[in-house]
């Protein structure tokens, strides 16, 4: 690991300036078990980290009276995985977060990490895009606002430009009479395989889809919606045929790669499997009328 120089700020504006000044060497250090790992093995060579933690305002988990959240981007993993608003109305999202790693990584690992790592296998990319989350990135003067699908660039790139930062993700209100689901397939510890994430608004009292996002992991260079599949699924009743073909459906949104994890073509075949599953048991839960 080269030398580099290391900034402790104390506000956002003072993180946001010191990355717009190092011509694009710096990096902003959260719980750093990606970046730290980058730098020892994988050749990034940082001028200067940028560290956010005395940063105030970027590690909460709020609810809103409307119940819209908004997770701040330093917040670690394992303040959502507990959270126990998140646990009870968007129970997916901390689902999500369980997935990473082990409990000391995620007691490190923030969600801001995760997203702007921009692994196309990030963990918990698929059920945020699902859920129709927003990214709000900030130069330490002026924010923005964007989905988060438009928030990765590609492999490894997001949209932040130099002396940007995630400053936190925004999950819009989450009615009832909703399915959402996340399914991930993954070796022990390691990086996510493939992941899906499904969320299906009914028509009051049927199983007829209103509504449907649908995304994938893992299989393409960004973590993407399934637009394919969501489009079969709307104004049609979410029977067992129809979840067949959904599953079907949901593999030309995909463009898997080969590595040391699974092959393009069974990582085609996990997308079919893991869709079926997600909507199976969005089915379930509509037939049995629940609420949750």
């Amino acid at each position: 690991m080269q030398t580099f120089d290391y900034l402790r700020p104390t506000s956002l504006e003072e993180a946001c300036a010191a990355l717009a000044g190092c011509n694009g060497g710096g990096r902003a250090l959260a719980g750093g078990t990606d970046l730290v790992v980058q730098m020892r093995q994988a050749g990034l060579r940082p001028t200067l980290l940028v560290s956010l933690r005395d940063i105030p305002g970027l590690a909460f988990v709020e609810l809103g009276d409307d119940l819209t959240l908004t997770i701040g981007a330093a917040t670690p993993l394992a303040s959502i995985e507990h959270s126990p608003e998140v646990r009870k109305h968007y129970p997916a999202i901390a689902e999500a977060a369980s997935f990473i790693g082990s409990a000391q990584v995620r007691s490190r690992a923030t969600i801001g990490g995760n997203l702007c790592n921009a692994a196309p296998s990030a963990d918990t990319a698929p059920i945020l895009l699902a859920y129709g989350a927003r990214a709000t990135v900030t130069d330490g003067s002026a924010e923005r606002t964007m989905p988060l699908e438009e928030f990765f660039t590609g492999p490894g790139e997001t949209v932040l430009r130099p002396g940007e930062l995630l400053k936190s993700i925004g999950v819009p209100t989450c009615p009832t009479g909703i399915g959402k689901y996340f399914k991930t397939f993954r070796s022990a510890m390691d990086c996510c395989t493939v992941g899906v994430a499904a969320w299906v608004d009914f028509e009051p009292g049927t199983a007829v889809v209103k509504d449907a996002r649908v995304a994938l992991g893992a299989v393409a260079p960004t973590p993407v919606r399934s637009r394919t599949c969501e489009r079969l699924l709307v104004g049609e009743t979410l029977d067992e045929a129809l979840v067949e073909c959904a599953g079907a459906a949901a593999i030309e949104d995909a463009q898997p790669i080969s590595d040391v994890r699974a092959s393009a073509s069974y990582r085609l075949t996990l997308v079919s499997v893991l869709c079926r599953r997600a909507l199976e048991a969005a089915r379930v839960w509509a037939e049995k009328g629940a609420v949750e």
